[in-house]
């Protein structure tokens, strides 16, 4: 039976937090509920592009922003999504049309409704 896209996307987001559960530290997990929290409506305001740009910069000092970034890029970028045929998001975001850019910044809020509630059902808190 095959899942559907709603399916695929709470499954995706369930075996994603649940790995973050083991690779990141409490105070990680932490900044990951939070970052995660906020990242929605730093995408309305900023749009998709400004987002993973801010994600990918923090980054380089914030385990839980790569975590972040990696798990969006990730999504976009396998076979079935806007950005299928590229390496990580932001390639995706440069180098396709506005078409796919909307769908993929779409599929992004609604991916992040799921791995908000996993994130809080699942890593530390307080």
């Amino acid at each position: 039976m095959a899942l559907t896209i709603q399916q695929q996307r709470a499954k995706y987001a369930l075996e994603r937090v649940q790995d973050l559960a083991n690779k990141l530290k409490a105070d990680e997990q932490k900044e990951f509920i939070s970052y995660a929290s906020g990242l929605p409506a730093m995408i309305h305001m900023n749009g998709l592009g400004q987002a993973m740009a801010f994600c990918q910069l923090k980054a380089k000092d914030r385990a839980s922003y790569l975590q972040l970034y990696q798990l969006v890029s990730d999504w976009l970028c396998q076979s079935g999504q806007p950005y299928q045929s590229k390496s990580n998001v932001l390639e995706g975001i440069t180098q396709c049309d506005q078409a796919h850019y909307q769908l993929a910044q779409a599929e992004a809020l609604v991916l992040m409704s799921w791995v908000k509630k996993f994130a809080k059902a699942f890593l530390a808190e307080d």
